[in-house]
């Protein structure tokens, strides 16, 4: 094993040790060097991140509910459907999901691309594989890191450079890197899935649903895509009513008058 990364294992537990190779024999299996691998965890931007300072707390869903639903809220919605028709109507054709629930999942998740959050991606599942305990949670954190790894090294991006939630979801879809190679998919033709890029955010979360089962069960499908059913899914469809109505009160605003 190289010095470098000799000197970063000293640092943290034997456990963790084990769970860094972890990583890097993934990565060997996915077409990187053994030094390619290793110079991540030897990078002097490689940090644990401190715990969280905000205390957990359940989430109100229907405080939440409300802001989704306040005028404001909904006008962003309407602007953002205008903006992105082409290829909301894209994936609607392709995957037979309603553009304005498209819209919803995604003024939910990041509020259509304003907030993807500011952590270091890299760095916060490192944190997570060192740290947690449970077996399942580090392999998990693991895996990411991995498909994190593979993706920048796919799309010429520097890992230490990519920002996203404090959790490790990335983008307005708000993707984890391992749903990112996945279920990402394509939006502008470019034959590249940015989940920072709006147009293969809206057909990648258009994809994720319909691999879970969105035209068998609606709610299932958005269940999946949070993590858990608590009250996202009611969240979704609270603000396509909304957004529905507000939509349709617009065009009969619009039509001719006799």
């Amino acid at each position: 094993m190289r010095t470098g990364l000799m000197a970063v294992l000293l640092l943290v537990t034997p456990a963790a040790n084990e769970r860094v190779e972890y990583v890097i024999s993934q990565l060997v299996a996915k077409g990187f060097t053994q030094p390619e691998a290793e110079a991540l965890f030897q990078d002097p931007r490689l940090k644990i991140l401190p715990p969280q300072q905000v205390a957990a707390r359940e989430i109100d869903w229907d405080q939440v509910i409300r802001g989704l639903v306040a005028p404001a809220s909904v006008e962003r919605g309407s602007k953002f459907l205008a903006r992105y028709q082409e290829t909301l109507r894209q994936a609607d054709s392709k995957f037979g999901i309603d553009p304005i629930v498209l819209t919803a999942l995604l003024r939910l998740e990041s509020n259509l691309g304003e907030n993807t959050g500011n952590y270091g991606t890299f760095n916060v599942f490192y944190t997570l594989l060192t740290q947690r305990e449970e077996e399942q949670r580090w392999r998990w954190a693991g895996d990411n890191l991995a498909a994190l790894a593979t993706y920048c090294k796919s799309m010429g991006n520097d890992c230490f450079e990519i920002r996203g939630s404090y959790g490790g979801a990335l983008g307005a879809a708000q993707f984890l890197p391992y749903s990112v190679i996945e279920y990402g998919a394509d939006g502008n033709g470019d034959n590249r899935v940015d989940p920072f890029l709006m147009e293969d955010a809206i057909v990648s979360a258009a994809n994720f649903l319909v691999v879970h089962g969105w035209h068998e069960d609606q709610e299932q499908a958005l269940a999946k895509y949070y993590g858990t059913g608590q009250g996202y899914p009611r969240a979704v469809f609270a603000y396509v009513e909304a957004l529905k109505a507000a939509e349709t009160a617009s065009q009969s605003t619009a039509a001719p008058q006799p």
